[in-house]
């Protein structure tokens, strides 16, 4: 029998079914995002939420540190210990929304992570609360992948980068509201009672996303047999795929654990300050993340991969080489930009090379290797910074790595019979 997933992709032949579809809706897109708003608005919440919960800690691991006496391994630690159990959570959570729809999955993984931030403000040790950040990863491991899913089903090829990106705001404003909001509250009542606020607000949202949410029926595939991931993990596109998504996330979140203790003790800013810094740089993703899945529904997934990857590989090297805060404000700024570009076209690409189907456990197979990437380099970045007293000698090898990824964007393979672009 044929098995076109060793070539890494749909056959043309039901590839070109869901062509003459796409086209026939090609120039409504717009109408299509505008018509899909309770959708895009519950993902958004969702994306939010779980930001918030899951990186409020960021911009008060200082205080953290100080009052149980972490070590900065200790401190990257609570960044992998999330990410453990994200990695875990990863297929199954895409399995339960293959088979459940993402509606009641994305409502449960909030109302679960929200639960165990404020389990995280109630810790007094260092193992508690190293406990409470691998629930919340295990936990909030059901929010992105089953969003994938959401926007396969209610999105036609050619706008599923761009309503992916524009959902992913969702995310980068979160970001914001923890590296703003957090540092704020912690003055009057403690980085345990914000944690706490926090958790509380993300129970009681939880049924606002389920309200939002609507499930879609995919139309059967009869040209398209399901997924087996034993056939995709041969092609060469999945392991790609792999290595992008695991530099990808772990570059992402070794910024957001390492940035304000970068901040405060080699800049000297005080925590506010380094808040306000640290609130630019996922600032800027409020506007690349829908604009990245734009550029890949005009230019192509892989293409929008390879440039920007190799922007971010310069912008690191600079990043680590700064010796200004003009220059580090900069660079920030830079990487901030390119780091959220790219989240789209890692995600949009998926349905189009394996199905709608098969759109949440693929995902989540990918995002497992994603969880690994953020498991592993901020709790090597800490190692290195205990071992050699520097910051910036992990940078260096970062910029290396994402250089890498750069040139293994090229080798994904989107066969003959399929538009590389997702608009036409």
């Amino acid at each position: 029998m044929n098995k076109p997933y060793l070539k890494g992709s749909l056959r043309p032949s039901a590839f070109h079914i869901q062509r003459r579809r796409g086209r026939a809706r090609v120039g409504i897109n717009r109408g299509e995002l505008s018509g899909n708003l309770r959708i895009l608005a519950g993902g958004f919440i969702a994306f939010c939420l779980l930001h918030v919960l899951n990186n409020s800690y960021t911009t008060v691991v200082a205080l953290i540190k100080e009052e149980l006496s972490l070590s900065y391994t200790m401190s990257g630690a609570l960044m992998s210990a999330y990410f453990t159990g994200y990695t875990i959570g990863q297929i199954p959570w895409g399995t339960l929304a293959d088979r459940h729809g993402p509606r009641r999955v994305m409502a449960a993984s909030i109302l679960g992570t929200a639960s165990a931030t404020v389990f995280f403000g109630m810790s007094q040790s260092f193992w508690q609360i190293l406990l409470t950040r691998f629930l919340s990863g295990l936990l909030g491991a059901g929010v992105f992948v089953p969003g994938v899913k959401l926007i396969s089903a209610w999105f036609s090829p050619g706008s599923r980068g761009t309503a992916l990106g524009v959902m992913s705001i969702g995310g980068s404003i979160g970001l914001v509201i923890a590296s703003w909001l957090t540092p704020y509250t912690s003055l009057s009542v403690g980085w345990r009672g914000a944690m706490t606020a926090s958790g509380v607000i993300g129970i009681l949202s939880s049924a606002v996303i389920l309200l939002s949410l609507r499930d879609r029926r995919v139309e059967p595939q009869p040209h398209v047999r399901s997924a087996n991931v034993s056939e995709v993990i041969r092609t060469r596109s999945f392991w790609a795929l792999a290595w992008i998504q695991m530099v990808r996330l772990g570059s992402n979140y070794a910024f957001i654990a390492w940035l304000p203790l970068i901040l405060t003790e080699e800049l000297g800013l005080g925590l506010v300050a380094a808040g306000a810094v640290f609130a630019l740089y996922n600032l800027t993703g409020m506007i690349s993340n829908p604009l990245g899945g734009i550029a890949s529904d005009r230019f192509g997934e892989k293409e929008v991969l390879a440039v920007s990857f190799a922007v971010l590989c310069v912008a690191t090297y600079l990043f680590a080489r700064a010796s200004s805060t003009l220059m580090i404000n900069a660079t920030v700024l830079l990487i901030g930009w390119f780091i959220n570009f790219v989240r789209s076209p890692n995600f949009a690409i998926l349905p189009k090379l394996y199905g709608v189907d098969n759109a949440g456990r693929i995902s989540g197979v990918q995002n497992t290797f994603a969880s690994l990437g953020a498991l592993v380099l901020p709790l090597f970045l800490g190692f290195l910074k205990d071992t050699t007293d520097s910051y910036w000698s992990g940078w260096l090898i970062l910029s290396g790595v994402l250089l890498s990824v750069s040139f293994v964007s090229l080798l994904i393979t989107v066969p003959d019979g399929i538009d590389k672009r997702g608009s036409n």
